[in-house]
């Protein structure tokens, strides 16, 4: 048995060998199989150069890293590298310096990328070329290093001049060479719109504006001038009149100019103005049995207020157009004038006033002339001594004011309200009319028949102690 046993057993360890063998073999193709199923192969195309390699990440920074590593050129701040679309397959793009010259201006700091053509560098530069425009160098020369471009715009020029319009297309150029295609001359006096040597662009519009004689009245004066102005404000300039914002032009400033225009400048100032005016009193009336109906008497003066009125005022070459009120303000009120009216009933009565007493004579009835040539009847007339007294600003015993016309006397010889005409028996010296309307204290006590009220002291001399004959009104 042990004999048996022991031939038995390397058989045993040979297929014991062979399983260890065959497991570590699996374990090994497990971990390769794994590894493969996580690597990716990337490729990096720079220009004629391509880089080949697998690995297990995709980011674009790694991958550039990888190909960097097998030989690819770093980057510059101009090339620029991109996936395509969702690929691991890169394009590495070198840019290089572009610089276009186009209409005499230069544009700088543009990048082209080597392997593209000029017509696609301008385009990715937002540059679009024509069908006629010529560009040097040529739209299909492929760019490999900093390029210069140079465009030439094909353009429709409208050439105004002589009142035409002559149409011409030029490739490039100046205002000179679309004048000189277009055959007009440009004398050393006339103007153009643009200087000579501006670069032509697409429709574009020369003007050519030829000396012009014009007539000017301004300021007083009329003078010829020679201009090759285009429109009437920009003539008026360079013959050195400066117009106000407010002044007025004929024909209008934006008119162009023709040959032998007459212009006129009339000069406008407008001024606000500040004038003290009156305010009109208003009149109020108070009724009162101390007079007759139809007679009134002023017991308060009306005195006129003032106010503050702002005008806008046009004036044209010195004279005023015009005047328009702006504002007003009342500095001062104006006091109403306040006017006694009578509400009396008059009585029928054959013997009229008692023209006794107050150290005078009577005359009953009767007509008179007064002093503005009018027949005037009275119905009775004293004759008697009257004197003449003045209260500036004061009131009579009845409430009237203190003024010329109003006459104190007897009220139980004239009563109050009674009109009156007093003047003197040779008619040298005229009172006039007058109403009873406050109390003579003289007149009381029998010394006088009448005291005159005047406005002023001054005035009372007139009178003094006269004479006069007191006419009672009918």
């Amino acid at each position: 048995m042990h004999g048996r046993h022991m031939k038995k057993a390397p058989k045993l360890f040979i297929i014991r060998g062979a399983a260890a063998l065959i497991l570590v073999l699996a374990l090994d193709i497990c971990s390769f199989a794994t590894v493969m199923a996580n690597t990716v192969s990337a490729n990096v195309i720079d220009g004629d150069q391509s880089y080949t390699f697998n690995m297990s990440s995709t980011d674009l920074d790694e991958i550039l890293a990888q190909a960097e590593e097998m030989g690819l050129e770093p980057l510059g701040p101009l090339d620029m590298a991109e996936r395509v679309e969702n690929t691991t397959t890169v394009v590495v793009r070198r840019g290089v310096n572009l610089t276009v010259q186009e209409a005499g201006q230069q544009k700088t700091g543009l990048v082209a990328y080597k392997g593209d053509t000029v017509e696609q560098a301008l385009l990715d530069n937002s540059i679009v070329l024509k069908e006629d425009d010529e560009v040097v160098p040529s739209r299909d020369t492929v760019i490999d290093s900093d390029t210069r471009i140079e465009i030439r715009r094909s353009c429709q020029v409208s050439v105004i001049a002589d009142g035409k319009t002559k149409n011409v297309t030029c490739v490039g150029g100046t205002v000179e060479d679309a004048l000189k295609q277009a055959g007009v001359t440009v004398g050393e006096e006339d103007s153009i719109n643009y200087d000579k040597d501006k670069p032509l662009f697409d429709k574009m519009h020369i003007r050519v504006t030829r000396i012009m004689k014009i007539q000017v009245t301004a300021d007083g004066k009329t003078q010829e001038y020679e201009t090759s102005a285009q429109t009437v404000e920009t003539a008026l300039e360079k013959c050195g009149i400066k117009l106000g914002k407010d002044d007025r032009v004929e024909p209008q400033r934006s008119e162009k100019i023709t040959d032998g225009m007459e212009i006129t400048v009339k000069r406008v100032e407008i001024k606000e103005e500040v004038k003290t005016e009156e305010v009109p009193y208003e009149t109020e009336y108070e009724d009162t049995d101390l007079f007759y109906e139809g007679e009134t008497q002023v017991k308060t003066s009306g005195v006129a207020g003032e106010k503050e009125v702002t005008y806008k005022v046009i004036y044209v070459d010195g004279k005023e157009e015009s005047r328009e009120q702006a504002s007003e303000k009342i500095v001062k009120e104006p006091v109403n004038e306040v006017v006694l009216r009578g509400t009396a009933v008059e009585e029928d009565s054959s013997t009229g006033v008692d023209v006794g007493g107050g150290n005078g004579t009577g005359v009953s009835n009767g007509t008179f002339v007064d002093m503005y040539g009018n027949t005037v009847s009275y119905s009775s007339m004293l004759t008697g001594t009257c004197t003449a007294y003045s209260v500036p600003g004061g009131t009579t015993s009845i409430g009237l004011d203190a003024v010329y016309g109003v006459v104190a006397v007897d009220p139980n010889i004239i009563p109050y309200g009674t009109k009156l005409y007093i003047t003197s028996p040779d008619g040298s010296v005229v009172y006039g009319y007058g109403v009873a309307g406050d109390t003579g204290g003289a007149c009381m006590a029998g010394d006088i028949i009448a005291d005159l009220c005047y406005n002023t002291i001054e005035e009372c001399s007139i009178i003094g102690r006269r004479t006069m004959n007191v006419y009672i009104l009918s």
